[in-house]
């Protein structure tokens, strides 16, 4: 079986594919081939990258057929295809998904599963902002393109929805079995996505049942702002290896801070209406694909622009540049 995972974003795919790079040799014990094709190009022998982010690369970057991929996969699934053959990015949510599919039509579609994992659709649309900020890919009015966001979500809801996500798969790739998840540590196996994720795949963990890892914490929209300023001046590499270095100071840290407690309830009402049939079809079980999500009285208080938060930006400004600064 090969199994295509396509992230979502911000779903621990990061986590995921190191752990995969990782443990190559006890996983192909355990009965997973953490694909070579795709992870490193075909006419080279460096060391497999950790995603296989390389394909989402070539079809980005360029127009010439997808060929060497094509070959190479069908090539290590034929020697491999007793096991559980996994491909895995992110990028490929968002990819050209008519065209991804070119490198996979020597696997019969009964033999391959498309994998995602679903986000609560503010917390995406909260991470997502916070890391467009972080690489300093935000527009000089961050607030303006918020409510872009939301009108556009509001005017195409499928271009964002899971079931959008379903039929683009399913026009993509005929006959594939596509295996959504939900992403709540909560709900997931030992509370982690290794374990939860290798278990869809039929897999055990080498080594037995381990420890959750902890979730990371989320820097607040003032410090992701602040990086992002950071980020365009030093480059992006030294930006992220600030952020493994932030200090405990609670400016820096925070949730449920781009969208306000009315945009936050509007959007996740207005995409799980628009769900409603992705639901029924792969979670009849349950009454609705999230758990409410509960507010702090703080967070139900919060508002964008206001003084405080022009604060805020300034005190987490002052921390990065100290940072930045050696200081």
């Amino acid at each position: 079986m090969l199994w295509l995972h396509l992230g979502m974003p911000k779903t621990g795919t990061t986590a995921l594919q190191s752990y995969l790079r990782n443990n190559v040799s006890a996983l192909s014990d355990s009965g997973l081939r953490y694909m070579e094709a795709g992870r490193r190009r075909p006419e080279g022998d460096d060391r497999p990258k950790v995603s296989h982010n390389l394909l989402a690369f070539h079809m980005n970057q360029s127009a010439e057929p997808m060929d060497k991929y094509r070959e190479a996969v069908a090539r290590e699934y034929e020697a491999h295809g007793s096991k559980a053959c996994l491909m895995s990015s992110e990028m490929f949510y968002s990819a050209d998904l008519e065209r991804l599919a070119q490198i996979f039509t020597e696997i019969p579609a009964r033999e391959m599963r498309v994998v995602f994992y679903c986000r609560r659709y503010s917390d995406f649309f909260e991470a997502d902002y916070k890391q467009r900020a972080k690489n300093g890919r935000l527009p000089a009015n961050g607030s303006a393109l918020i409510r872009d966001q939301l009108a556009k979500i509001k005017a195409e809801p499928h271009s964002v929805s899971f079931s959008g996500a379903v039929s683009r798969i399913r026009n993509a790739f005929p006959g594939v079995t596509v295996v959504p998840a939900l992403y709540d540590r909560e709900e997931m196996l030992n509370g982690n996505i290794v374990d939860d994720f290798l278990n869809k795949l039929g897999v055990s963990r080498p080594g037995g049942e381990v420890a959750s890892e902890p979730a990371n914490p989320t820097l607040s929209r003032a410090a992701s702002e602040a990086f992002g300023v950071v980020t365009r001046a030093i480059g992006r590499k030294r930006s992220r290896q600030l952020r493994r270095q932030v200090p405990k100071e609670p400016i820096m840290f925070r949730r449920h801070d781009v969208l306000e407690p009315e945009e936050r309830a509007w959007l996740d009402t207005y995409l799980t209406e628009a769900d409603e049939g992705f639901r029924a079809e792969f979670f009849p079980d349950r009454d609705t694909l999230f758990k409410p999500v509960w507010l702090s009285p703080d967070e139900v208080r919060f508002r964008r622009d206001t003084p405080d938060e022009i604060v805020a930006f300034k005190q987490a400004a002052e921390i990065v540049f100290r940072m930045a600064l050696g200081e």
